[in-house]
C-alpha cells in the first residue's frame, strides 16, 4: 500500500549520527515516499544556530534524491502552526495515508492537525551535547563554526522599540495585528545599528509598519523585558522601550509584517486585547495615562 512518511525535527547538529540514520531508515522501510520538514525559527539563537538551508544540505549530502527536504517555520500559536504544517504537506501531494514522525514533547503533544502521528523512539542520551571538533570539510566545517561560536558567546539582549500613537485628544490609540495572530500589539520592532537613537528607531519602525504619518510629542514612557516566544528557553532575550506620540496627519496603512491596523478606544482596552508579549506594555501605558489624568 502506498503511504507517505513525514519526519519533523530541528536537527541542529554538526552531522547526522547513527541514531538519526537508524530512525530515518525505519521510516523509509514503512513508506514509499518520505519527506523531511526541518523546523526553523526566525530568530537565530543558541537553540537555533543553523539556518534550515544548511541543515537541508546536510540531508541532501547523505541521502541525495531519496528524501524530499522542506522548511516548516515556527509560529507562536500551536493550532495555527498545525494548520500550516498540514497545508505544506498537502502541497507536496502525498501518496496514500500520511504519518508524521516527531518527538512527543515538542511535536506530538502540540500537533492538532489532520494526520496520524508517531513518536520517535530515541533517548536524550543518544544525542551527546559535546561536538567532535575533528577535521572537517566544506559545509560540515561551516556548521561546526556556527555551532561553536553560538555556544561560546555571551547572552544577548536585543533592543526593540514600540509606539503608542494617539488621536482624538488621546481617547484612541493605534494598534496592530500580525498575520497568524488574533490579538493586538503596538507597532514597533528591532532597532538597527544605523539608528541614531531609540527615538529615531521608533519613528522609523512606525513609518515602516503604518505608512506615511506625521506625529508630534514623541515621549519615552517606560521599558521592560519581553517574553518573546522566539526566545523562550534561550539565553538571549528582548528588552523594549515604549514611546507615546500624537498623530498630526496622515492615514495609517498596514505595511511590512502588519496585517491590520485599527484605532481602539483607550477606555475600553484591557490586557486581554493584547498578544502575550505586549501585555506588560499595556500596563506601562495604563500607568502613564493614569499619571496624565
Amino acid at each position: 500500500m502506498y503511504s507517505t512518511g513525514i519526519i519533523l525535527g530541528r536537527f541542529q547538529v554538526l552531522e547526522l549520527n547513527d541514531v538519526h540514520l537508524k530512525l530515518i531508515a525505519e521510516v523509509q522501510e514503512k513508506h514509499k515516499k518520505v519527506m523531511v520538514f526541518l523546523a526553523s525559527n526566525p530568530a537565530p539563537s543558541d537553540r537555533h544556530p543553523l539556518e534550515w538551508v544548511l541543515r537541508a544540505e546536510m540531508f541532501e549530502a547523505e541521502f541525495g534524491d531519496a528524501l524530499t527536504v522542506l522548511e516548516m517555520p515556527d509560529l507562536p500559536d500551536d493550532r495555527i502552526w498545525s494548520q500550516e504544517l498540514d497545508r505544506r504537506i498537502l502541497e507536496q501531494r502525498p501518496e496514500g495515508p500520511v504519518t508524521i514522525y516527531g518527538s512527543e514533547e515538542n511535536f506530538v503533544e502540540r500537533y492538532s492537525g489532520n494526520y496520524e502521528t508517531s513518536v520517535w523512539e530515541a533517548l536524550e542520551d543518544d544525542f551527546p551535547e559535546e561536538m567532535p571538533m575533528a577535521e572537517v570539510e566544506r559545509m560540515r566545517d561551516f556548521r561546526a563554526g556556527i555551532l561553536y561560536a553560538t555556544i561560546r558567546r555571551y547572552p544577548t539582549v536585543y533592543p526593540t522599540v514600540d509606539i503608542a500613537v494617539f488621536r482624538n485628544n488621546m481617547k484612541e490609540v493605534l494598534l496592530a495585528r500580525k498575520e497568524n495572530e488574533t490579538k493586538q500589539r503596538f507597532p514597533g520592532g528591532f532597532t538597527d545599528p544605523s539608528d541614531e537613537s531609540y527615538e529615531m528607531a521608533a519613528i522609523r519602525e512606525l513609518l515602516e509598519e503604518c505608512g506615511d504619518l506625521e506625529v508630534v510629542e514623541l515621549i519615552y514612557i517606560g521599558s521592560c523585558r519581553i517574553d518573546d516566544w522566539r526566545y523562550r528557553d534561550s539565553m538571549d532575550g528582548i528588552m523594549t522601550h515604549l514611546y507615546a506620540c500624537t498623530l498630526e496627519s496622515g492615514e495609517p496603512v498596514a505595511s511590512d509584517d502588519i496585517a491590520e491596523l485599527r484605532w481602539m478606544e483607550v477606555q475600553k482596552l484591557t490586557e486581554d486585547h493584547f498578544v502575550h508579549e505586549h501585555k506588560p506594555l499595556f500596563h506601562i501605558l495604563e500607568d502613564y495615562l493614569g499619571e496624565m489624568r
